[in-house]
């Protein structure tokens, strides 16, 4: 069976964001050398480019790592929109579920409408975030407001669209969930915040070595069962309410009672080896190849 591991390539120039959040060349090399049938081509992300590389290999199954079509994040949605008109099958969500998670407000508004718990609105301290962008982008140490007049500076810096809602100060879990069309799998990590940082910034995720990103480690540990089971089922929910397949993963919080809401939804998680979704795989048992295949099966 052949496999089409399609990948977009970093912009060129210099990038307003961190190449590394852009270069999927790495991961991809990964997949194709645990996945022998599989070729791997990066394309800048034209709808020609996509087309042909299609045709040209007919696969069976493309791995989708489009992420920034003409490095533009906001066209996530579109290069999976280009596959399913192509009839091809692909790994990952849909292009409905791409779209539908990366606008904050929608996501938000498609919850509540199901009655999965989110952060209220209208009250301090609040955190003011973008509401059509991903990857922490605009995220950083003065996103948490205290005041009117800290929020509205916030809102400046913003360059478009924004949410605001509490800031919920408890402990953070990613939620990484994966099967065919139902989340039949799970696995969670926690992120400890130290000296004094509050929350995931886009230094943090994406500038290794930095204070940040030292002052928020990921940490696997064991979790009292029925608290466990509150978060995981405030997580399935959230993939069902945003018809995800395959996998994503979902960011909560615990306010003080221990209460899990949904912060956001990543339906194109990093598939590095070793770290992400695949490594919370890997926490439960599943192999790097185990992984992939199955991926390639569900697609």
């Amino acid at each position: 069976m052949t496999v089409l591991v399609l990948h977009t390539l970093p912009p060129a120039g210099p990038p307003e964001r961190s190449p590394y959040e852009f270069d999927l060349s790495e991961t991809a090399a990964a997949i194709a050398e645990a996945i022998p049938e599989a070729r791997v081509v990066g394309v800048r992300g034209e709808v020609s480019e996509i087309v042909e590389a299609v045709a040209s290999h007919r696969p069976a199954v493309v791995f989708n790592l489009c992420e920034a079509p003409l490095g533009r994040s906001d066209l996530e949605a579109h290069a999976a929109a280009v596959l399913e008109w192509l009839g091809v099958r692909f790994t990952g969500c849909g292009s409905e579920t791409l779209a539908l998670c990366r606008r904050k407000d929608r996501t938000r508004a498609v919850l509540t409408e199901t009655g999965i718990p989110v952060p209220p609105n209208g009250v301090f301290p609040c955190i003011v975030k973008p509401a059509d962008e991903d990857a922490s982008v605009h995220i950083d140490l003065d996103s948490v407001c205290e005041t009117e007049t800290q929020m509205a500076c916030a809102l400046a810096r913003l360059p478009g669209r924004a949410v605001i809602e509490a800031f919920i100060p408890g402990r953070e879990f990613m939620v990484a969930l994966w099967g065919r069309d139902e989340p039949d799998n799970l696995s969670y990590c926690e992120t400890r915040f130290l000296n004094g940082l509050r929350l995931s910034t886009y230094v943090s995720k994406w500038e290794e070595g930095s204070q940040e990103f030292l002052d928020s480690p990921y940490c696997y540990s064991t979790l009292e069962s029925e608290l466990r089971n509150r978060i995981f089922a405030v997580a399935v929910a959230a993939w069902r309410a945003v018809g995800a397949r395959g996998y994503l993963t979902v960011d909560i919080r615990l306010d003080a009672s221990n209460r899990p809401f949904v912060l956001d939804i990543n339906p194109n998680p990093n598939l590095g080896v070793g770290v992400g979704i695949v490594r919370a795989a890997e926490e439960v048992g599943w192999t790097w190849e185990g992984f992939l295949r199955r991926q390639i099966e569900w697609a």
